[in-house]
């Protein structure tokens, strides 16, 4: 993190306990990843350069006006919600994050902001110049806000140029538990590479035929990812973005995994990324993360536009501020390209976890099942399913279905085999591969087969064993020279008339 601390060292001495204010209003900015946390990055060089250490950050999301110039076709007031809610993880990984307000009314919205720059020229100089721009019916001023405030790394540039660093995004709040857990249980000892090809086509619900133009070519990150499995076999990769842009084929790939698909969400992807070996993706949403990053990274298929807004030159290997090992590559994208970055960035050290220590288990068991998760478990995390593969989602069914089972145990101590094969038979059904692997339920399966035959005859035997003590106490004195093997005949014979008549009730 040292270039953010420059940033925040060369600062603080100036600095007061005023927030800054941050304003998004999405009928002004995109709900657009990249923009969001662009937007991030240059409200906290704002802050600082105004002396303050804190943004309090107000979101307009007014269904009266869902959406601004560039997503008026898409967005509407049907599904704007929607789109908020995905994006408000982004809004986490602020530099200089204090408070979150979310507004669905734009007038209860500038009500807020007016009272909050009484007296406050930093702030009323923004809420002024945002009201300005609010009230002009120009998209061309609209644009120009756009710009200035968000798209064009000017002012992240001169921040740089003056103090030698920038403010970092951080990891969105709430999200380091779980990424600590998939780190260290799903991606312990890995090269961790994050991955991102835009295929914005195959999500059709986007509404974004404008800008597919900027898609991927999938064959040629299909044929690379493929490779990479024998190439670099200690790599796993992390796709990230919306589960409907990613298909299934390359999910699918043994060296692939979704943090999505284990039900985590935008934030934690984001919060990974900062802790990845690598960052391969195309310039979009992603790319932002890793440009505001210590991450090392190779950006490919720039566009003129990314270098003008970037304030570099066109074909410029790297931002002003980039890291020796954080690269744009203007070239498209090919298998062979792909390669050869990975080359490049998987010679550097890791920065990945290193394994947690922790053997898997592969033996079907509940009861350790239900024990051995909370090795899994990280602190304060929310989920402990970092695992999607067959052992794991048997031993998951196994868990759940255990109920039934011992509801089957229960009916063969009893005598009813039907039932408990009646069971046997509705989890083996359902789930084949239990049928072989979880041997409670083999022995559903056939009641009278040696191993439930066994705990069966053991269970009975206990209450004999326990009368024939009591019998020795209960006996008359002159019967207590009887030899004690003459004493375990009887018991015996009492108890095998007991086990023939209970196997002749479960044959019948």
């Amino acid at each position: 993190m040292e270039r953010q601390l420059i940033s925040a060292v060369a600062q603080r001495e100036t600095m007061t306990e005023a927030p800054y204010v941050g304003i998004y209003d999405f009928q002004l900015f995109p709900y657009s990843l990249g923009d969001v946390l662009t937007w991030n990055v240059q409200t906290a060089v704002r802050s600082i350069d105004a002396g303050r250490s804190q943004v309090d950050i107000y979101i307009c999301a007014d269904p009266r006006y869902p959406a601004g110039v560039f997503q008026r076709a898409s967005i509407v007031a049907e599904n704007a919600f929607l789109y908020l809610n995905e994006m408000l993880g982004a809004f986490g990984t602020h530099p200089c994050l204090g408070n979150i307000h979310v507004y669905m009314s734009r007038d209860q919205l500038v009500e807020r902001l007016e009272i909050t720059a009484r007296g406050d020229a930093v702030v009323k100089t923004a809420v002024d110049e945002y009201e300005a721009t609010l009230r002009s019916g120009d998209d061309s001023v609209k644009k120009e806000y756009f710009s200035q405030t968000i798209s064009s790394h000017a002012k992240i540039n001169e921040h740089y140029a003056r103090h030698g660093g920038i403010p970092l995004l951080g990891p969105c709040r709430g999200c380091e538990p779980d990424v600590e857990g998939v780190m260290t249980r799903l991606l312990g000892g890995k090269r961790v590479v994050i991955v991102h090809p835009r295929l914005r086509r195959l999500d059709h619900g986007l509404g974004s035929e404008r800008s597919q133009d900027r898609d991927s070519d999938f064959l040629e990150w299909y044929e690379f990812l493929r490779g990479a499995a024998v190439t670099h076999p200690d790599a796993q990769f992390v796709v990230v973005g919306r589960l409907q842009e990613k298909p299934l084929e390359l999910l699918r790939l043994s060296n692939v995994t979704s943090l999505r698909a284990l039900g985590l969400g935008l934030g934690h992807e984001l919060t990974l990324l900062r802790r990845a070996d690598l960052f391969i993706g195309t310039s979009s949403g992603f790319a932002a993360m890793a440009n505001f990053s210590e991450t090392p990274y190779f950006v490919t298929r720039l566009t003129k536009y990314s270098y003008f807004a970037y304030g570099v030159p066109n074909g410029s290997p790297s931002l002003p501020f980039a890291a020796p090992n954080q690269i744009l590559v203007r070239e498209t994208e090919t298998a062979a390209l792909l390669a050869n970055l990975l080359d490049q960035g998987l010679s550097l050290p890791s920065r990945g976890a290193p394994p947690s220590g922790l053997t898997r288990p592969t033996e079907i068991d509940p009861n350790k099942f239900s024990r051995s998760r909370d090795q899994w478990l990280s602190v304060n995390a929310m989920t402990s399913r970092y695992f999607t593969d067959d052992d794991y989602a048997d031993q998951e069914t196994a868990f759940l279905v255990a109920p039934h089972v011992a509801k089957g145990n229960e009916a063969v101590s009893i005598g009813d085999v039907t039932k408990a094969a009646e069971i046997a038979r509705r989890v083996s059904e359902n789930f084949p591969r239990l049928s072989q692997r979880y041997p409670q339920l083999r022995a559903l399966a056939d009641p009278l087969a040696p191993p439930l035959m066994s705990r069966l005859l053991a269970r009975a035997r206990r209450p004999f064993r326990e009368l024939a003590a009591r019998a020795l106490g209960w006996l008359p004195s002159a019967f207590r020279a009887v030899s004690p093997k003459a004493l375990h005949r009887v018991v015996t014979m009492i108890h095998g008339t007991f086990v023939d008549d209970l196997l002749r009730k479960m044959k019948g």
